[in-house]
C-alpha cells in the first residue's frame, strides 16, 4: 500500500488548485505529515505530473496563506482567547503547556530570527504564526521570515523526492516519506545536542559578573 502516492494521485487530478490546496491543509490539519507529502510530490515530478518550481511556488503560496490566516486570526481575537486556542492547538500535536511558554518567551527575546527558524522544526512551525500573533510580531518580519522559512522547508522536501527517486526509483512515496522523517529527526537531535553544547560552553566562558 502506498497512502501518499493515492493522495498524490488526487492532487494531480486537480493540478495547481491541488498543490494550493494541500499546502494550505498542511497548516490546518496537524495530522497531515508536511514532510512526506512534500517528498511525494517530488516524486511525481520525475512523471511530469508538474516542475519543480511550479511545485515549490504554489505549495509555498498555499501554506504560507494558511498562516497569514492564523496570524491575522490571533491579532483579531485578542491576547486570552488566542492562548487557550494555542494551548488547545498544542494538546492535538503533543506540545504541553510549559513548551509552549518557553517558544512564547524565546519568540519575544529574539523574534527577528525565530519566526524564520520556526518554519524549519517540526510542529513547532504550526503554531509559530499563532504565536507570532500573540506577541503582535512586526507584520512586515512576520510575512518576510514565514515566507522564507516556508520556500526553504518546501523547496528541499520537494527536491529531496524528486532526486531521491533518480536514485531510487522502485521505492514508494511512502517508504521514501518514512526514510526522510527517520533522516529528519536524527538531523534535529543533533542540532539540538550542538546548541545545548554550544550554549553552555558560552556559559562557562562568560565572566561571572556578566551573567548577573
Amino acid at each position: 500500500m502506498d497512502p501518499l502516492g493515492s493522495l498524490i494521485d488526487w492532487i494531480a487530478t486537480y493540478g495547481m488548485f491541488g498543490l494550493f490546496a494541500i499546502g494550505l491543509a498542511e497548516r490546518f490539519i496537524p495530522a497531515l505529515p508536511s514532510y512526506g507529502v512534500l517528498v511525494a510530490i517530488g516524486i511525481a515530478a520525475v512523471d511530469g505530473a508538474w516542475n519543480i518550481p511550479i511545485a515549490i511556488i504554489v505549495t509555498t503560496t498555499g501554506s504560507f496563506c494558511g498562516a497569514l490566516a492564523l496570524y491575522l486570526l490571533v491579532r483579531a481575537v485578542g491576547q486570552n482567547r488566542s492562548i487557550r486556542l494555542l494551548y488547545w492547538i498544542g494538546r492535538l500535536l503533543g506540545l504541553s503547556s510549559a513548551h509552549i511558554d518557553k517558544t512564547l518567551a524565546s519568540f519575544r527575546a529574539r523574534e527577528r530570527t525565530l519566526i524564520f527558524i520556526s518554519q524549519l522544526i517540526p510542529t513547532v512551525r504550526l503554531i509559530a504564526p499563532v504565536v507570532a500573533g500573540l506577541i503582535h510580531a512586526d507584520f512586515r518580519r512576520f510575512a518576510g521570515g514565514t515566507l522564507l522559512g516556508i520556500t526553504l522547508w518546501n523547496g528541499l522536501y520537494i527536491a529531496a523526492g524528486y532526486f531521491a527517486v533518480l536514485v531510487a526509483p522502485e521505492m514508494t512515496a511512502s517508504i521514501m516519506a518514512i526514510k526522510m522523517l527517520v533522516l529528519l529527526i536524527a538531523t534535529e537531535a543533533l542540532l539540538a545536542l550542538t546548541w545545548r553544547v554550544a550554549a553552555r560552553y558560552r556559559w562557562r566562558t562568560t565572566p561571572r559578573e556578566s551573567r548577573s
